[in-house]
């Protein structure tokens, strides 16, 4: 009898700290609240997008984080303008695999950066965009540090390839 008691009290144990243990952040969590983290106090923003249906997305594309580098006042693209990483190489594309989403392009000095850049993004980064209120890189977050470091230096190249608020007319 004793036997069934201690059977049935480490079952309702195990039914009450089984969904409490399945809470816990797995690694990969800890590793992205961690990189988040570093963005935010570096001065990124770090939000959750769909990147645009693409015509060969067969289905809706998921949501990934975008890594945000806001533009100082007045500092920040003129137009909006998104590059999306491609599955194939194709001679109409930015160096190869990156294609123009939408009508917007990016300036002349920014176009400089990226072309600079671009090479060493990690296959990670799906797009790179930018608009009045600074510049964004969709980034599945994989790649660590290496990748994170990337991200960074090609927001803040971007931001520097900017015309500064003085220079803009207005």
């Amino acid at each position: 009898m004793n036997l069934w008691i201690v059977v049935i009290l480490l079952g309702v144990l195990a039914m009450v700290l089984g969904p409490v243990m399945m809470l816990q952040p797995s690694e990969r969590d800890r590793q992205q609240e961690a990189v988040r983290r570093r963005a935010t106090e570096k001065g990124l923003r770090v939000t959750l997008e769909a990147l645009p249906r693409q015509a060969t997305d067969l289905s809706e594309p998921e949501r990934l984080p975008v890594y945000r580098q806001p533009a100082a006042k007045g500092g920040g693209p003129v137009q909006d303008w998104m590059l999306v990483r491609t599955p194939y190489e194709h001679e109409s594309h930015l160096m190869g695999y990156w294609a123009w989403q939408g009508r917007g392009r990016a300036t002349p000095a920014e176009l400089h950066c990226l072309r600079d850049r671009l090479p060493q993004m990690p296959r990670s980064v799906q797009a790179l965009s930018g608009d009045p209120g600074g510049w964004s890189v969709y980034w599945t977050e994989a790649g660590g540090d290496r990748a994170f470091a990337v991200v960074e230096e090609t927001l803040a190249a971007l931001r520097d390839c900017s015309p500064s608020p003085a220079s803009t007319p207005g």
